[in-house]
């Protein structure tokens, strides 16, 4: 096993006489270091030495990851072709018999025929070979399978994960079965129906105790509404939950000691609610749902919010309760600018906005020109101090900029990162100019922010002929509070 191997080869480095420091560290100490370890890793120590044998059995973390169990056979699909030729060769590699040699007098007007013959034959040949590596790998993949699943199965069953603080478990659905989620999924649901923090009463019924577990990491797993139910059943102390790449069947998550609450690239259906009093910390990124319903977030304690969706993945449309103590938000709706599709995600980001009046960092990424609409009211950003706007569309006349200087008395840098900029009209001696509109919107707005610092990172030669009109038409903007950095 490699750690027996790295620690016999430290043993015999070190002269093999040396006393052996790390085992003498106290359990709590060594139990954090073997947190940090995969738990194939983890109870592979139990070779080490006595000391070692049982530590594994009380650690207080568990990483089940299939990444664990590659196999080096697979390395077989890297140069399948004898002598570094392509596995599958060409039609110029053709072998041909005796048979064939003796066709070989065959007149010119059966040469197309006989030639058209052979290369059928050879693509065959070459799908035959193509058809057994491709069962070789997945007679790799399963066997990869059912060597993690008797571990995990296995680790599961002798370690009570009821008494762990943190588990992870991710089988990596690239490399896993069609059914692997859901097995994964099985593992979960007789673990949390059986197991309670208590051993010794284990073996008289069902779970009834709560959970010691406080941090909970599902990969590729796949989750409906029973296991949301059994985790507010017996994870009563759980402060973070992270769903990545989850087909998950959910209604609403909802909990009285979630502190952070990460949802990655998961595919949801009929997720409606997201409710928390204790919630700190939310992330919603590469989330998609196939109904139309409409997700509302209840979370007034929530201090970071990280939204980044794609309004086609999400056509129903997100609604956030005003949270008071929002101090960060980073809030990202990916659409394609001449889309035909109709997201009602789309058409409320002016509400989507207003939800986050209350916001000292807000970072706003890929937002449209349209986004404000015709007429819109909104509430003072009276706490926001830095802005960001990221690859936004400001060539109506900076409306989206415009509105932000008006609506924060206090705000202290605004950021402009590869944001489209309105079309210059050039006077005779060169110099760009903004129209009349936009130089009377801009006129008067410094006088909200007199501190104001801007920085412009650009690609193309607009940041110049911001700067330039910036301070021409301000009143107490000065030079050296504008910062450009051209990017390629």
């Amino acid at each position: 096993m490699e750690l027996e191997r790295a620690f016999r080869k430290r043993a015999r480095a070190s002269g093999g006489g040396g006393p052996d420091r790390l085992s003498a560290l106290p359990d709590c100490i060594l139990h954090v270091i073997m947190s940090f370890m995969k738990a194939r890793q983890a109870v592979q120590t139990c070779v080490l030495s006595k000391r070692w044998r049982y530590l594994w059995h009380s650690v207080p973390c568990l990483d089940i990851d299939f990444d664990e169990f590659k196999k080096t056979a697979c390395a077989s699909d890297d140069g399948a072709g004898s002598g570094g030729k392509d596995y599958y060769g060409s039609d110029d590699d053709v072998s041909y018999t005796d048979s064939d040699r003796s066709d070989s007098n065959l007149d010119s007007s059966d040469a197309s025929d006989y030639i058209d013959r052979h290369r059928h034959r050879h693509r065959h040949r070459h799908r035959d070979r193509g058809r057994d590596r491709d069962s070789d790998r997945d007679k790799y993949k399963y066997k990869d399978w059912e060597a993690f699943e008797d571990f995990a199965v296995s680790l599961m069953h002798h370690r009570n994960i009821a008494q762990l603080d943190s588990f992870r478990l991710d089988i990596v659905g690239s490399r896993a079965p069609e059914f692997g989620d859901r097995r994964a999924a099985g593992w979960l649901r007789r673990a949390m129906k059986y197991c309670i923090p208590d051993r010794a009463n284990q073996r008289f019924g069902l779970s009834s105790g709560s959970w010691l577990l406080k941090r909970l990491h599902l990969g590729h797993v796949l989750l409906d509404n029973r296991f949301m139910k059994q985790v507010r059943s017996v994870c009563r102390s759980l402060q973070d939950l992270q769903l990545d790449d989850c087909s998950c069947q959910i209604q609403s998550i909802t909990s009285k000691s979630l502190k952070t609450l990460v949802l990655r690239n998961c595919r949801w259906r009929n997720l409606s609610k997201i409710i928390s009093p204790t919630l700190n910390t939310l992330v919603i990124d590469g989330f998609s749902s196939t109904d139309d319903c409409v997700l509302v977030i209840v979370a007034p304690a929530v201090a970071y919010l990280h939204l980044d969706v794609h309004v086609e993945h999400f056509s129903g449309g997100i609604s956030i309760n005003e949270v008071t103590s929002l101090a960060k938000a980073s809030i990202r709706l990916q659409c394609h600018r001449y889309e035909s599709f109709r997201s009602k995600l789309c058409g409320d980001q002016i509400k989507l906005l207003c939800s986050l009046s209350t916001v000292t960092s807000l970072e706003l990424s890929d937002v449209r020109a349209t986004v404000l609409g015709k007429k819109h009211t909104f509430l003072e950003f009276k706490n926001l101090r830095n802005l960001l706007l990221g690859n936004c569309d400001l060539s109506d006349n900076f409306h989206i900029l415009v509105f932000f200087l008006q609506s924060s008395p206090i705000l202290e840098k605004i950021t402009l990162r590869c944001c489209e900029f309105p079309k210059y009209s050039y006077s005779k001696k060169g110099t760009a100019k903004l129209n009349k509109t936009s130089s009377s919107e801009l006129r008067g707005l410094d006088l909200l922010c007199e501190n104001l610092k801007v920085e412009i990172i650009y690609k193309r030669g607009y940041g110049p002929h911001l700067l330039h009109n910036l301070l021409r038409i301000s009143v107490n903007l000065s030079k050296n509070n504008i910062k450009l950095t051209k990017v390629n």
